[in-house]
């Protein structure tokens, strides 16, 4: 019994530790979840609730970002610190879209990302201090 006890003392002190270690990073509190463009350079965007809504998902673990640009899909990395945010190239499907000027002006938005803030469960994307694009 007394083996057991100490195996489970070294067990959770192990596990306590290994914890402590493990760093986190800037967005370990808001990846991993879908998060739909409401808001694109002051302007509200309509909102369907379909796969067809702007929308990115952000992979804390390989630092990947995917989504739609709104009819494309789109694929890519981004590198994060603190409160910096930064987004690689971006791999775009081809499809035809009846708005791909908005599309575009999405892309656009996104490679001029440098900074970000989440604040009352909405992911702010900016350029500096301009709020670029709001995500909910």
């Amino acid at each position: 019994m007394k083996q057991i006890i100490l195996f489970l003392a070294v067990l959770v002190s192990v596990v306590s530790c290994t914890q402590l270690m493990t760093p986190q990073t800037a967005d370990y509190s808001w990846a991993n979840r879908k998060w739909t463009l409401m808001e694109i350079n002051g302007t509200p965007v309509q909102i369907s609730g379909t796969e067809k809504d702007a929308h990115l998902y952000f992979s804390a673990s390989d630092k990947r970002v995917s989504g739609s640009g709104g009819c494309n899909r789109i694929n890519g990395n981004y590198s994060i610190d603190s409160y910096r945010l930064s987004f690689g190239e971006f791999a775009v499907t081809k499809m035809f879209c009846v708005d791909i000027a908005f599309e575009n002006n999405f892309l656009a938005a996104l490679r001029s990302v440098d900074q970000f803030q989440v604040l009352n469960n909405v992911l702010i994307l900016k350029r500096g201090t301009i709020v670029l694009m709001r995500l909910r």
